[in-house]
């Protein structure tokens, strides 16, 4: 009985060391290649739902963009460790004339998912500035090569919603009032370590937000990871 108490005493303080409730819908988004077992680890805190990187600007190799050659076996590895609510996640390429169009680019991610037989659940277009590639150098053209990605997804027909902040938004199109689509879902950035919408602010034409990620760049269960909340 004593080992038995101290057994659950120990997974009660693990559940909260990872910013668990048992009420709330939560979830990880990751880039790198993870494995089985640590996103069943993952999954036995309570997380169900994972996002996954399946696209990058890769400006380095390839200056047009790429699939994210992690993104099938991450897949793999989050349906092995028991995840049924998969999302993806496109990190594109822009603010370069070397970049490929945003109808080329979401060609390639539809392509690759349907060659692998995946199973997702939407799309989302990260829209956050890289510092080291200068990837939305001015405000004009990021509204149009927004509204370019808009026209692509909508054209797909796949679910899709944006992630960004109040910050990033306001810094990559000029202002938190330009809407490009408030219709779609919205992934906001907020690292208070909250499982609540309490800290957003409407930006984009957003009243409410779809998910928070609450924490960014954690290391737990042998792997880095950010936090999501579902409301």
């Amino acid at each position: 009985m004593k080992n038995f108490l101290f057994l659950a005493i120990l997974a009660w303080v693990s559940v909260l060391f990872h910013g668990q409730q048992a009420y709330a819908a939560t979830g990880v988004d990751f880039s790198a290649l993870t494995s089985t077992s640590s996103l069943s680890c993952v999954k036995n805190y309570g997380y169900d739902h994972a996002v996954i990187r399946c696209y990058i600007e890769a400006w380095g190799q390839n200056p047009g963009g790429k699939v994210d050659s992690n993104c099938y076996q991450n897949y793999l590895n989050a349906k092995a460790a028991g995840f049924t609510s998969i999302d993806i996640y496109w990190f594109p390429c822009t603010g370069r004339s070397t970049c490929k169009s945003p109808a080329t680019q979401l060609n390639e991610i539809v392509s690759y998912v349907g060659a692998n037989k995946m199973i997702v659940g939407r799309l989302w277009l990260d829209v956050e500035i890289d510092p080291s590639a200068n990837n939305w150098p001015s405000t004009t053209s990021a509204r149009t090569t927004l509204q370019q990605f808009k026209t692509a997804l909508d054209n797909s027909g796949w679910k899709w919603g944006v992630y960004s902040s109040k910050y990033q938004w306001e810094t990559i199109t000029g202002s938190t009032t330009w809407v490009l689509d408030s219709s779609v879902p919205l992934w906001y950035a907020g690292w208070d370590f909250a499982l609540n919408f309490n800290n957003f602010s409407p930006f984009g034409g957003w009243s409410k937000p779809t998910v928070k990620q609450y924490a960014g760049d954690q290391s737990f269960c042998s792997a880095g990871f950010d936090k999501n909340y579902y409301g």
